[in-house]
This record gives C-alpha cells, sequence and structure tokens, in this order.
C-alpha cells in the first residue's frame, strides 16, 4: 500500500522576510526581446500526434518551420539514461552545432556541482541564439536512475541521484562536461532581483518546458487558451493551501512561507484571494470557483475542491500542488497532480518527476513574482528553480504571459474590445484603490462599478467583498443579499460562498440571531459542505460562546451525529491496534544534508557581463558519464 504523503525532505533553511526577497520589476521593464524567435519545438517522430502538436504550437506562436526538429526516441514517459543520451540529448546537440546554434570554446565553472568544492573545466556556448525549447507531447518526461554511475564519495547521499526531469537535463544543452550525477546550480535563479532571461544567460542554459497532458486535444486547448488570456491578462480569484506549521524551526515550514507570500503578493496586485489554513488539503466542499491562480500541498493525488464540476478554472488558470511526485505521470486524468489540473482546465502547471527535497523545488513566491512583473511562464518558472539536472517539470507554453502589459493598458484595451472579462478588471482596479487606502475613491469606484453593471453577480459579490474588507458591513451585507437573490438554484458554489460570508459578518458584528439563522440554513442546504469544510462545528463553537442551548433543527441533528461519531470513535480506538507506520519519516540527517547543500551555493553573479573565473585546479569527478 503507497503512502499517501509521500516523503519530501525538507531543509532547515531560513527564507528572508518578503521585503528582502528578489527585487521584481514592472510590466514595462519585463519586456524582453521576442522570444518567439528565439525559440525551438522538439516532437518525437515516432509519436503520431507529436508533430501535428508542434505545428498547432509553431502556428500559434508564429515560430518558422525550421524551427520545429523531429527526433527519433521512445514514447513512454520514462527512459534510461543510455536512451536520454543516444536518442535525446546527442541528436539535438548535433543539430544545434550543424546549424550554428552553439559555438562552444573552454572555460571554468566556479563550483556548479551543488554539495562540491570544485571549479569545473567545461565547454560553454558563446552566443547561442536559442534560449527556449518546447518538448512536446510524445518526447519522454523522466530519466530513470542508472546505477552504473558513480557519484563521489565527497557528495553527500541525498545529492548523489542521477535520475532526473528531462526538461531540466536539457537545459543544460549550452554547456558540455558536467557530470551525470547530482544538481547543477541555476546562473538564473532570481536570488537577487526578478529580471528577463537574455543572452547573457542563454550561454550557460536554454529555457525547456513541455506541452504535453493526458490527450492531445488537452495540449491544443491549453495552447489556445494562453494566446487567448494576453489579449488582456489572467481574471479571475487566487486561492491558497498552507499547512499551517506553526514552528519557525520546522523545515517544512518553508512551503507555508513560500504559498503565503505569493497570496500577499496577488493581494497587493488587485486580487480577491482566499487562503485556507487547515493543516488537511482544502476540503473537497469548500466554495471556491472562478480560479485564475491556485497554489498548495501536499496530498499524493488530485484532490479537493476541484473534484467537483461546479468549481471551475478561468481560462489562462495556473495552478501548482507541491508534492514529491506530483509529475510522476502528466498524461493521466488522475494520477498525482499535473495531469488532473490540466484536465480540469489549466493552462500551465508545474511538478516533480521524482523526490525533489523542498528546498530544489518552484519557490512559488518567487514564480508569482515573475508572472506579475510580466515575464513568461518559462522565465517566472527558472527564475524560481535553484537547481537543474534535477527532478522539476514545468508543463505550459513557455511564451504564455498572463499579464502582458502594465494593467492600466490591459483595462484600457478590455474596455475597447467591451471584453468579458472587462468585469474582473474593473473589480481589480477598485480593489487597488483600496489597498492604497483610498476610500473616498474606493467607494466612488465601487458606486461606479454598481451603475455600470446593474444586476451582475460577479460585480455584486466582488464589491460586497471591497465593502467587507473596509469594515462597511452595512453595505457589505445589502449587496450580498441581493447577490443571494439573484443567484438561482444551479448555481449552488456561488450560494454556499456568499451565505457563508453573510454568517461571518451577521457573527462578527454580533447579530446573534442572524448568524444563527444563516448557520442553519446552510446546514440544510449545504449538508455535505457544513460537515467537509468545518462550518457546522464553527456554528456550534459560536452558539455555546453565545450560551445557546436550544439548537435549531439542522444545526441539532448536526451536533447529535458529531457526539455519536466521536463515542464509536473511541471505542475503536480503544480496541484498536497501533497502524504500522507504511513508510519512514525524512530523518535529521537527511535535512541537515540538504541544508548543507543548498547553502554552499556560491553568490550569484551580476548579469551585465560573464563572470570572470579562477584558474582550474584538477577537477575531482569520478563519474563515467559526463554532459
Amino acid at each position: 500500500m503507497i503512502c499517501r504523503f509521500a516523503l519530501l525532505p525538507a531543509l532547515l533553511f531560513l527564507l528572508p522576510p518578503l521585503s528582502a526577497r528578489a527585487e521584481t520589476i514592472s510590466p514595462a521593464e519585463s519586456q524582453s526581446p521576442n522570444l518567439a524567435a528565439h525559440t525551438v519545438v522538439v516532437y518525437n517522430r515516432a509519436d503520431p500526434d507529436s508533430q501535428p502538436l508542434a505545428e498547432t504550437y509553431a502556428k500559434a506562436r508564429s515560430i518558422p518551420p525550421d524551427r520545429l526538429l523531429g527526433i527519433d526516441c521512445p514514447v513512454t514517459e520514462e527512459i534510461t539514461r543510455v536512451d536520454f543520451e543516444t536518442k535525446i540529448r546527442q541528436p539535438l546537440d548535433e543539430l544545434f552545432v550543424s546549424r550554428g546554434w552553439l559555438k562552444r570554446s573552454e572555460t571554468i565553472l566556479p563550483n556548479p556541482i551543488l554539495g562540491l568544492p570544485d571549479n569545473l573545466p567545461v565547454q560553454q556556448s558563446q552566443e547561442n541564439p536559442i534560449w527556449i525549447m518546447v518538448l512536446i507531447r510524445g518526447v519522454p518526461l523522466k530519466i530513470a536512475e542508472d546505477p552504473t554511475v558513480v557519484a563521489p564519495e565527497a557528495l553527500m547521499s541525498q545529492l548523489r541521484p542521477n535520475a532526473a526531469a528531462v526538461d531540466s537535463e536539457l537545459a543544460l544543452l549550452p554547456l558540455r562536461g558536467l557530470p551525470t550525477y547530482g544538481l547543477v546550480s541555476n546562473p538564473y535563479f532570481a536570488d537577487k532581483r526578478i529580471r528577463p532571461f537574455g543572452q547573457f544567460f542563454a550561454n550557460y542554459l536554454i529555457l525547456v518546458t513541455r506541452l504535453d497532458g493526458p490527450t492531445p486535444d488537452i495540449v491544443r486547448r491549453m495552447i489556445q487558451d494562453a494566446v487567448e488570456t494576453e489579449k488582456t491578462e489572467l481574471t479571475g480569484r487566487a486561492f491558497f493551501d498552507i499547512r499551517t506549521i506553526e514552528k519557525k524551526d520546522d523545515p517544512y515550514r518553508m512551503g507555508d512561507d513560500w504559498i503565503e507570500q505569493a497570496a500577499v503578493l496577488f493581494q497587493a496586485r488587485g486580487f480577491d484571494i482566499e487562503i485556507d489554513r487547515k493543516p488537511e488539503v482544502a476540503s473537497k466542499w469548500i466554495p471556491w470557483d472562478q480560479i485564475a491562480f491556485y497554489a498548495g500541498w501536499y496530498t499524493w493525488n488530485f484532490e479537493g475542491p476541484f473534484e467537483l464540476p461546479t468549481t471551475h478554472f478561468r481560462k489562462g488558470a495556473i495552478a501548482y500542488h507541491i508534492h514529491s511526485f506530483s509529475a510522476d505521470t502528466v498524461r493521466s486524468e488522475t494520477k498525482n497532480w499535473v495531469g488532473p489540473l490540466l484536465s480540469h482546465g489549466v493552462t500551465a502547471t508545474m511538478g516533480a518527476v521524482y523526490e525533489p527535497y523542498l528546498r530544489f523545488t518552484p519557490d512559488i513566491s518567487l514564480f508569482v513574482s515573475g508572472l506579475l512583473s510580466g515575464l513568461t511562464f518559462a522565465e517566472s518558472a527558472y527564475q524560481s528553480q535553484i537547481a537543474l539536472s534535477w527532478m522539476v517539470t514545468f508543463v505550459g507554453d513557455p511564451l504564455y504571459r498572463p499579464f502582458p502589459r502594465n494593467f492600466y493598458e490591459n483595462l484600457d484595451s478590455a474596455q475597447t474590445a467591451k471584453s468579458p472579462n472587462l468585469p474582473w478588471l474593473r473589480l481589480r482596479k477598485a480593489r487597488l484603490l483600496a489597498n492604497s487606502g483610498s476610500i473616498s475613491e474606493t467607494r466612488a469606484a465601487v458606486n461606479q462599478l454598481l451603475e455600470d453593471f446593474p444586476k451582475n453577480k460577479i460585480i455584486l459579490e466582488g464589491s460586497a467583498d471591497i465593502f467587507r474588507d473596509l469594515n462597511e458591513k452595512k453595505d457589505a451585507t445589502h449587496l450580498y443579499e441581493e447577490d443571494l437573490d439573484l443567484l438561482g438554484e444551479k448555481e449552488s458554489q456561488d450560494r454556499l460562498r456568499i451565505m457563508m460570508k453573510l454568517a461571518e459578518i451577521f457573527r462578527r458584528d454580533e447579530k446573534t440571531k442572524a448568524a444563527l439563522g444563516m448557520y442553519e440554513k446552510i446546514a440544510q442546504e449545504f449538508p455535505e459542505a457544513n460537515r467537509g469544510t468545518g462550518l457546522g462545528d464553527r456554528a456550534l463553537s459560536f452558539a455555546s460562546g453565545e450560551g445557546i442551548s436550544e439548537l435549531p433543527p439542522a444545526l441539532q441533528a448536526y451536533k447529535d451525529s458529531v457526539e455519536a461519531e466521536q463515542l464509536a470513535a473511541a471505542v475503536a480506538k480503544a480496541a484498536a491496534q497501533p497502524p504500522a507506520n507504511p513508510r519512514p519519516e525524512a530523518t535529521a540527517a537527511d535535512q541537515a544534508a540538504v541544508l548543507q547543500a543548498a547553502t554552499s551555493r556560491p553568490a550569484g553573479k551580476d548579469s551585465s557581463a560573464p563572470p570572470a573565473p579562477p584558474q582550474p585546479p584538477a577537477p575531482k569527478t569520478n563519474s563515467p558519464t559526463a554532459r
């Protein structure tokens, strides 16, 4: 039996506060050269769907036909190291060299292998014109561990594996001479500031993502949605699911910090956000909908509110769930996370193909910083990844810019085109005013919204949210109730969400009767959600705190069922044997080893000029295979 919670050793590594993280850039600064002109598309000739998908993508992004590269390789997701070297890396290397794209010269890389202190002589590209590579469905996903590759004894055991994501290995194509084992430091990692990709970095790496998924039709939809979203920008709500790890020295708290900082960034940009703070994954019954962005963790397979047909991702949505094997396969609609997210409408995501260790997964706050600054999916993804030649794959259109221009330019464009996204953008503008503390301007903007979009459900709820956050409870209550009157029975997610918000306002405003009445209404209409979201427990706690002993019928029935279950569980626990632990916890040695590797990474170099490497000592490696 597979343990649902895969072992994901984290590292004891303290993140600096948000103010000390990588500096962001403005959308105007983020406009790098035409990245499509620096892009190649790689497909597998052995897969009949691969070339047509490559041609579809090239047409959508105006990539010339001579930049479509066909290779012959296995069609399986997992391949051997030998097959990777002989059927993927070597053919691509030969193509790049024959076309004059890769012209390498001898140089020294200072400390490129995380966990080893040695400088390394390599052959490095000079003026590589290929900055982005797209792997099309049919190209293998991951490289299995090769036991014949022996790493040096000096390298800690946690960092010796040579298993890797195909994408992460191909990212290092501009370099030749790197060992097969271990992790290679990513020179584009945003340890100082968010910045566009350019020629300096292209001499070290290529940004490799894949257009892959459970079916060819899903891949086509991903391509279309990315292009369509860029006509204005990504709109909708942002949802975050943290584990609420309270101990500051808990190595897993890093994941919570990343997600919480990402939420702060979205909120600062005027998005409606929600954070689920329960330790377990967000309940299946929580009324999330119109999802533009999601980040959370930590279960093996896809679950939560996304399972319900009433939960919808917005066109262009980006989602990421942290888990050791979230991308163990990307071609299943039910297993792990990447495939199911894509099958439910997500446009871009990412995940781990093998055990990566938490520190060597994407820093979601840096990823979000890049996206909100106007960078592409590929740039943002690689800015967030500290190491290459490792376990992470990025799945989506690398050229996709969910926030392609300055917000106010996007708003003007949406107004001119009468875009269906206009209500979302107008709401975002009002929230930006509220964030700036302009109360009178915010009220005027909201009133104008209500006049311009009468009886619009999105506008009513969003305006009520703004008034609620400004502590204007009377106005918020009026708008929520008006919205509730407009909603039909088929819009159950929206009804539940509005009722939950009203119950919370009544509770905070000490309107005991109204609050209890709303909790009772929820218990009657949404019994599964009442239990699954913990709302029933909250209602019982509220009634107890208010000294209410006589509950209305639905809440009394819920209380009786909970007490009966607690009694039955206590009896069963007393009789049961302690369960066997099917999977060991991460050891302290694992945690310390990963910390040592991460903190040994050299300081980032400035991109204005190539680094001046030191004179090389004799390299120490006993790997039988070099990249």
